[in-house]
């Protein structure tokens, strides 16, 4: 301990082997148990379904309506796409 009470941090540990990773089950995503796949990975269209769905549900439970909020996911979509069209205001 130093002076003011804490440690010092010293030794530094030094960072993991591969060796190590491999026996520990450690990944570089974090820890996967044993006879796990690989990951799967999420298309750029995946990520979008996911998104328009987790809004939709979040209107949904706030107490709008189906109808209201497929309305306003849809003024979303227009007000995007609006945005992308325009000219940059000089």
């Amino acid at each position: 301990m130093t002076e003011d009470r804490t440690t010092g941090g010293w030794p530094r540990r030094p960072p993991a082997t591969p060796a190590h990773r491999a026996r520990s089950g450690a990944t570089q995503g974090g820890y996967r148990p044993p006879g796990a796949g690989p990951r799967a990975v999420l298309t750029a269209q995946d990520v979008r379904r996911l998104t328009l769905f987790k809004w939709r549900y979040s209107l949904e439970s706030a107490g709008f309506s189906s109808r209201q909020a497929a309305h306003l996911l849809f003024l979303k979509w227009l007000y995007a796409r609006r945005g992308s069209a325009r000219e940059p205001v000089r």
